[in-house]
């Protein structure tokens, strides 16, 4: 009776290692599916619900209206580039993409000031008909590209804590089965 008791106990505590080495990455996935949900709900579930700030009208400026198109998404590179970047012991790190996403922080964090940038030559039609060539130049502009989060920690959300809380008693739970 008590080998029988031993065996089993050798086997959970087996389980229970296997277990506590992939529950980094099980903890990364639900992490990364988290941020992914800030794409499809246009706001950060922090401790409290955050909308994303909507875009200016870009008709505005003559551009064409890009009032459907969700925030955040053109191309669907940044929200892509949502992955899990490295994993521990204890711990698991999410970024986005890194220096292929080089506007990843500017949109998570927000940013505001001066940017250099550089104008290539282009042609310019004006209203009334006329072409204008403009040279090449750098102008110095200003930005204010509002906070729109979609990566952060546990500790930035209560939501986050909870998913990532769930995930690991499910995990144990099959252990103890």
């Amino acid at each position: 009776m008590a080998k029988m008791v031993a065996e089993q106990m050798a086997k959970i505590q087996t389980r229970l290692a296997d277990t506590l080495r992939t529950l980094p990455a099980i903890i990364g996935e639900e992490a990364v599916n988290f941020s992914l949900q800030a794409f499809d709900q246009q706001a950060w579930s922090g401790d409290v619900q955050q909308a994303w700030k909507k875009r200016k009208n870009p008709t505005k400026w003559g551009k064409a209206d890009e009032t459907d198109r969700a925030l955040l998404v053109k191309t669907g590179k940044l929200k892509r580039s949502v992955r899990i970047t490295r994993i521990l012991n204890d711990r698991v790190r999410i970024g986005a993409g890194g220096s292929d996403v080089p506007y990843a922080r500017v949109h998570n964090f927000g940013f505001r000031g001066k940017v250099n940038q550089k104008v290539n030559t282009f042609t310019r039609r004006m209203k009334n008909g006329k072409v204008q060539n403009v040279k090449a130049h750098d102008r110095t502009i200003h930005q204010n590209i509002p906070k729109r989060q979609f990566i952060g920690s546990e500790k930035d959300s209560q939501y986050l804590r909870a998913r990532i809380r769930r995930a690991c008693i499910a995990e144990l739970k099959k252990v103890m089965k």
